[in-house]
């Protein structure tokens, strides 16, 4: 186990098959946060605005930690790190002002010399969940939804009736951030797993009618809605499914229109195109097996289903950090700001966190994990400073520690 990742594996809420939440519950810093309050073989190509060349990054024999000035180029502290954190293949993206730095690591197959590129498609995991957030904050801004209104009333009642606590109902602020008291994922449940059902891709299997099921007659909440902090991919999936229905479509409609097609994101998507396909970075488990990519039946969604390829995360970084002004900007803003502390994790907004890394920094970011990925978005507003790692490797974790490194590298270069 890599340095530092014990703390990850309490730190980091995983998509992935087994155990509950990795932080656990955590008890609130703040009063009232139920309300919506405001606003890394190393191919390495530069792009700065009128340039794209190709470079060969530099390895370093040195095990230690290429933090400091000890490497001669952001570039090489940056391969010094992917030689520690990528086993078997990586996509890094550095956005500082006046550059951006997209580095190639490994391989799309483990054992192939194969490298992946800009365009090569990985699962993101659970930074779908940001995605999700933020059509949620778009609906608060344009004032089509009260984020404290009771998601009950949108769902159909001849078919489902969510759980409630000490009389308490679940609200849509409380699925955006993890309040809601609903578990993590039905397959910790006593719910009977369906036809089909595949540890490597447990989501599958499991349809609408099956999770109305498990919440009207199977789910309990874990406390009353409001009151503590518990990771669901259950209740931030069911949002996406409620944006879905109000939207008179589905999640992957909204999330496709609103987001993917304004951001100009063409290579991101919940299900693989033929053009995704061709350039897949094939998943990996901790072993390094090749692992079935993750597909879901609605509501699950946006819990954790995007693929998406460096370009798109990067156009998507930029929007976040409001380094590029887009229709989304404001929704974004509202999205990320902090409203109450979550252990390790930092400040928790919509499922975004905000922190101050052990340099000094306060970065705003999200990780997410599948059973053959890894993945990290991260940014320092104030420096205008951004990461974005895609890894075909699930290992506890070990996203989140380069995305983390990385972006404690720009501030030294």
């Amino acid at each position: 186990m890599q340095l530092g990742e014990e703390y990850y594996l309490q730190a980091v809420a995983e998509f992935t098959p087994h155990g509950r939440s990795s932080g656990g519950q955590a008890r609130q810093a703040v009063a009232g946060a139920d309300h919506l309050t405001g606003g890394a073989l190393a191919r390495c190509l530069i792009a700065a605005p009128a340039l794209l060349a190709a470079l060969v990054a530099v390895g370093c024999d040195s095990s230690d930690s290429p933090t400091g000035p000890e490497a001669a180029t952001l570039t090489e502290a940056i391969g010094e790190l992917a030689e520690e954190y990528v086993g078997v293949g990586a996509m890094v993206g550095v956005v500082r002002p006046g550059e951006t730095l997209v580095l190639s690591y490994g391989t799309k197959r483990f054992g192939a010399n194969d490298p992946p590129d800009r365009h090569s498609v990985f699962e993101i995991g659970s930074i779908t969940k940001t995605f999700t957030t933020t059509l949620l904050a778009q609906r608060v801004l344009n004032g089509t939804l009260d984020p404290n209104e009771l998601v009950q009333a949108y769902l159909p009642a001849d078919r489902v009736t969510l759980p409630t606590r000490d009389g308490v109902e679940i609200s849509f602020i409380q699925l955006a951030t993890h309040r809601s008291g609903l578990p993590k994922q039905i397959q910790d449940s006593d719910y009977p797993k369906p036809p089909g059902y595949d540890d490597l891709n447990f989501y599958a299997a499991y349809t609408t009618d099956h999770v109305y099921d498990y919440l009207t007659d199977y789910c309990s909440l874990e406390f009353t809605p409001g009151s503590d902090w518990l990771y669901s991919n259950t209740g931030v999936g069911l949002l996406g499914h409620i944006i879905g229905l109000i939207d008179g479509t589905s999640y992957e409609t909204v999330v496709t229109r609103e987001i993917f097609d304004v951001l100009g994101m063409e290579s991101s998507s919940l299900f693989f195109t033929e053009a995704q396909e061709a350039n897949l970075a094939l998943g990996h488990s901790s072993s390094r097996t090749v692992t079935p990519n993750y597909t879901a039946q609605d509501i699950y969604q946006g819990a954790g289903f995007i693929k998406s390829s460096l370009d798109d995360m990067l156009v998507y970084l930029n929007a976040n950090m409001g380094s590029t002004v887009t229709p989304l900007s404001n929704a974004m803003e509202y999205a990320q700001d902090p409203r109450f502390l979550v252990d390790y994790w930092g400040e928790s907004g919509l499922d975004w966190y905000t922190k101050q890394l052990d340099d000094g920094q306060v970065v705003t970011y999200k990780g997410g994990r599948t059973s053959g990925y890894g993945a990290y978005i991260g940014f320092n507003k104030s420096a205008s400073t951004g990461t974005v790692v895609l890894m075909n490797h699930s290992v506890s974790g070990r996203a989140m520690l380069l995305g983390e490194s990385v972006q404690k590298a720009i501030a030294l270069y």
